[in-house]
């Protein structure tokens, strides 16, 4: 460097020419540094750039993964909490039967397609165990099913000519009671036949004594 400046020191026409255009080399060797200063700053931006990217892709990977939808399904008969569930879309029967806290003891599962999935709106009933026409008749029991031996009538396995043996029921009541077991399944207390169209506190209170479960 020492030598550079001692040979630009002899050389008189160089020195004339550098100070001559002393105000535009400033100039020049201003903008080469701002130059440089452009690089450097663009190398950051640019690492940083390329970090803010990726996470941004990240996220919109997250937000474009599928969002299961939810169906709601009416599971009743032999089930323990007849509801109306909401499922995931995809669930199966099994699926719905557990989320009405699954079967009764009675419940017939010979016809139920577990495996089965389940769409929006679709109602699950699980029906009962056949009952034999034996117990109906009371051959199997030696004697009437109407009158057993307590005098009380079965609301959960009485047909309709023995339903209508309770004070205050009729036909027409006595075909409600049976479509409410068909649809709801057992009756798990006397008083859940209040339930039933038509059969209010009076009409229980005619004939409470002489029902069973």
């Amino acid at each position: 460097m020492k030598k550079l400046f001692d040979w630009i020191g002899r050389n008189e026409r160089l020195k004339g020419f550098l100070a001559d255009n002393r105000d535009m080399l400033i100039k020049v060797a201003a903008a080469g540094m701002l130059v440089v200063a452009a690089f450097v700053a663009y190398g950051f931006s640019g690492g940083s750039g390329e970090d803010a990217g990726t996470g941004e892709e990240a996220v919109s990977v997250k937000e474009s993964e599928p969002q299961k939808a939810i169906i709601c399904v009416d599971v009743g008969g032999e089930v323990r909490n007849p509801v109306v569930a909401e499922l995931e879309e995809g669930s199966r029967v099994e699926d719905a039967i557990k989320a009405a806290g699954g079967v009764t003891e009675n419940a017939d599962l010979t016809d139920i397609n577990r495996a089965a999935f389940v769409a929006d709106g679709d109602k699950i009933l699980v029906p009962p165990l056949a009952v034999s026409e034996d117990v109906f008749s009371g051959e199997a029991m030696g004697g009437s099913a109407a009158s057993p031996a307590d005098g009380k009538i079965n609301i959960n396995t009485a047909d309709s000519i023995q339903l209508q043996e309770l004070n205050g029921v009729g036909p027409a009541t006595a075909e409600k009671i049976m479509a409410y077991r068909e649809e709801n399944g057992r009756f798990q207390a006397i008083e859940d036949i209040k339930n039933v169209s038509g059969i209010g506190e009076k009409t229980f209170e005619k004939f409470k004594d002489d029902i069973k479960i």
